[in-house]
C-alpha cells in the first residue's frame, strides 16, 4: 500500500507546481507593470494666463506593450492660498488656509512611452497643463498620485501651484449707505403744510385787523369774563343769616332765648313735684 500511494502523490505535486507556475506567469507581469516610480519634476509652478504647466517623470519596471498607456492623475487639494482683505480699503494679504477635508480631482490622460520611431521605453517625461477655469484648480498645495491600468505607480508627490486667487473680504460688514450718511437727515419746513396741517386762509390786508404781519391768525375783540355775573348774587340761605354776627354763621348751644325759657319751666315743674311728695 505505501508504494501504491507514491504515484498519486507525485501526480498531485506536479499539478500544484503547474498551477503555481501559471499564477506566476499571469500575476507577475501585472505587478511589474503596476510598480515603478513617479516623480513631479516641477514641484512649484507659477500661474501663466490662468493655467499651470506641470512636468513629471514616470519610470516603469519594464517597457509597456503599447506606445500610449491610459493613466489617471489624482489631485488632492490640501491647502489654499487665500488673499484676504481684513479692513475696508486695505491691501489683500496671503493666508495659508488648510482644508479639513481634502477635495479630490481625477484627470485621465494618455501617456506616451515611445519615441518618433515607434520604439517603446520603460521611462518617459510627460507634460500637461492644469487650468483654473475648471473650478477646482487654484493657487494652493496638492498631493498628486498616479495609477495605470494595473494599479498605482510609485507614491504620491507634493505639488504647489502659485498665483493670485480672487480676493475674499474678512473684515466687519457695514450695512450703512455712505450716500445717505453724507446727505444727512431730511428736514422739512413747518410752514409747508406737512407738519402744521393745511394752511388757513388769512387776510391780505397787512395794515391791521385779524391778520398779523406774518399772515398768522390773531384774536380780535374781548372774549368776556370766564366767571358769569350771576355768580355774585346771594342765595336764599345767605339772605336768611344776614342778622347774625360775623363768624362761623352758627348758633351756640344753650344761648338761644327760646331754649333757655323752656329749660327754666321744666326745672320749676320738677321742683313742684318734689315739694308735693315731701308733704
Amino acid at each position: 500500500m505505501p508504494y501504491a500511494m507514491k504515484p498519486v502523490r507525485l501526480l498531485l505535486l506536479t499539478l500544484l507546481a503547474c498551477l503555481a507556475a501559471l499564477a506566476v506567469l499571469t500575476v507577475a507581469p501585472r505587478r511589474a507593470l503596476a510598480g515603478g516610480n513617479f516623480t513631479v519634476k516641477t514641484t512649484e509652478v507659477t500661474e501663466s494666463q490662468g493655467e499651470w504647466h506641470v512636468k513629471v517623470r514616470i519610470d516603469m519596471t519594464r517597457a509597456p506593450g503599447m506606445m500610449h498607456i491610459p493613466m489617471r492623475f489624482t489631485f488632492s487639494k490640501e491647502a489654499v492660498d487665500e488673499r484676504a482683505i481684513m479692513s475696508k480699503g486695505a491691501d489683500p494679504v496671503h493666508h495659508r488656509n488648510v482644508l479639513e477635508v481634502s477635495a479630490k480631482q481625477i484627470q485621465s490622460m494618455d501617456v506616451d512611452f515611445a519615441d518618433p520611431t515607434g520604439k517603446v521605453f520603460k521611462s518617459t517625461y510627460f507634460e500637461f497643463d492644469l487650468r483654473r477655469d475648471g473650478g477646482y484648480f487654484e493657487a494652493g498645495e496638492y498631493q498628486v498620485s498616479l495609477s495605470g491600468p494595473d494599479g498605482d505607480v510609485g507614491g504620491s508627490q507634493k505639488l504647489v501651484l502659485k498665483g493670485d486667487n480672487p480676493t475674499v473680504y474678512r473684515g466687519a460688514m457695514d450695512f450703512t449707505d455712505p450716500k445717505a450718511a453724507k446727505k444727512g437727515p431730511k428736514i422739512q419746513s413747518v410752514d409747508n403744510g406737512v407738519d402744521a396741517g393745511a394752511k388757513v386762509a388769512s387776510n391780505d390786508d397787512s395794515s391791521g385787523g385779524a391778520s398779523g404781519p406774518s399772515g398768522g391768525v390773531q384774536a380780535v375783540g374781548n372774549g368776556g369774563s370766564m366767571v358769569p355775573s350771576s355768580a355774585f348774587d346771594k342765595t336764599s340761605e345767605e339772605e336768611a343769616v344776614q342778622g347774625h354776627p360775623k363768624g362761623c354763621g352758627c348758633v351756640a348751644a344753650g344761648l338761644d332765648g327760646d331754649t333757655f325759657a323752656g329749660g327754666a319751666a321744666a326745672l320749676l315743674g320738677l321742683a313742684l313735684v318734689v315739694a308735693r311728695r315731701r308733704r
